[in-house]
C-alpha cells in the first residue's frame, strides 16, 4: 500500500489511513477482560479479584 500511495515511509501511510473508532476501548477491553478471566480462572473471577463484576467500570 505504501508504494501504491507513493509514500516513502510506511509510517506515513499508517498514520494517514489507519485509525481507531472513538469507542474502540469500550468495545475491546471487555473482550480482553473476558479472555483473561477465562484463561486464568475459568468463567468466575476469584474472591478479591480486581475484575469489575458489575461491568460499570473498566
Amino acid at each position: 500500500m505504501q508504494r501504491v500511495m507513493g509514500h516513502e515511509q510506511a509510517s506515513t501511510t499508517l498514520n494517514r489511513y489507519t485509525h481507531a473508532p472513538d469507542d474502540y476501548a469500550a468495545r475491546v477491553l471487555p473482550a480482553f477482560e473476558d479472555l483473561l478471566r477465562t484463561a486464568a480462572f475459568g468463567r468466575k473471577a476469584p474472591p478479591g479479584s480486581t475484575f469489575d463484576e458489575d461491568g460499570d467500570d473498566l
